[in-house]
């Protein structure tokens, strides 16, 4: 069975924000697969999948600035090669939408929506499922000047 070799570098992390100069975000990423030993589950870092590993990913956001920044926005593509697991996304205090066109609009689940043409012409519109996610996005209102805080989602191996 072929091997994946998962980097954080597959994740082209977008940040933006509404922050003063006297605000400065960072982010982190750690990718983690969950193993088993002697009856112990625990999470260690994911340097290879394989098709069905489950991967954790984790998003540390850091305001080090002075000054709060507002509206920030996280966007992490869903990997290729692999499929988001549906509301796994997680991040307190974070508005979080999907998108299901490489990244250019972001919705709600329930508004994400896109046609079929059935036989004789006629157009059903259908709502995506967590399979077809290609992006994830965060919007966090406020993080306070150095402030912290977490978001992530999981992915299963294809």
């Amino acid at each position: 069975m072929p091997r994946y070799l998962l980097l954080t570098a597959l994740l082209s992390l977008l940040l933006s924000a509404e922050v003063s100069a006297k605000a400065l975000l960072t982010v982190s990423i750690k990718a983690e697969k969950e193993i088993t030993v002697n009856n112990e589950t625990r999470r260690v870092a994911a340097e290879t999948a394989v098709p069905g590993d489950v991967i954790f990913f984790t998003l540390q956001y850091t305001n080090t600035g002075d000054e709060a920044a507002t509206n920030a926005v996280l966007n992490d593509p869903v990997p290729e090669g692999t499929v988001y697991l549906g509301g796994s996304a997680f991040g307190d205090g974070a508005e979080i939408t999907f998108s299901i066109d490489g990244g250019k609009t972001f919705k709600k689940p329930s508004l994400l929506t896109y046609e079929v043409v059935l036989p004789g012409g006629k157009i059903d519109r259908r709502t995506a499922s967590p399979e077809q996610y290609t992006h994830i996005r965060w919007t966090i209102s406020t993080i306070p000047a150095h402030g912290s805080g977490q978001v992530g989602f999981q992915i299963r191996v294809k």
